[in-house]
């Protein structure tokens, strides 16, 4: 277990990155999302356990089926969509306008086409990096201090 922000987070992995934030993914029915990213050396939290949170960053809220928005607070260029579930789908908004959808269940991810199956993600790295052009990173390594403060 690791306490995050006066939050406990258990069994958790970091499988994606979107633009400098970490999607840390709790397993369970439904499986639990959260995501936080690092801003002068302080954490900022957008999503905690499948909740938009209010932040200085970015705009989120929840419609009444559960989805999690987030939009840029500046632009209000849609970030991401959560759809939480037992298998957590994810829509990133694109610089072009459109959405890269991703798929993450406890032993797979899916992004870009591609099908991670069988894995167990390791909790101190994540897999998969999306990048507002849309590209998806396969192998991505979270930086140090992003680390420290999951530990």
């Amino acid at each position: 277990m690791v306490k995050f922000c006066g939050n406990e987070f258990s069994s958790f992995s970091v499988p994606l990155v979107f633009e400098g934030r970490y999607f840390v993914f709790e397993p369970g029915n439904p499986s639990l999302l959260s995501v936080f990213l690092v801003r002068n050396g302080q954490p900022v939290i957008e999503v905690l356990k499948n909740e938009g949170k209010e932040n200085p960053i970015s705009e989120g809220w929840s419609n009444p089926t559960g989805v999690v928005t987030i939009t840029d607070k500046t632009s209000g260029e849609l970030l991401y969509r959560v759809y939480p579930g037992s298998k957590t789908n994810i829509a990133f908004g694109t610089l072009k306008g459109d959405e890269i959808t991703v798929n993450i269940s406890d032993h797979s991810i899916e992004a870009g086409g591609v099908t991670f199956a069988n894995k167990k993600f390791n909790g101190m790295g994540a897999t998969v990096a999306i990048t507002r052009d849309g590209s998806v990173d396969i192998g991505f390594e979270i930086p140090p201090e992003v680390l420290a403060l999951l530990q």
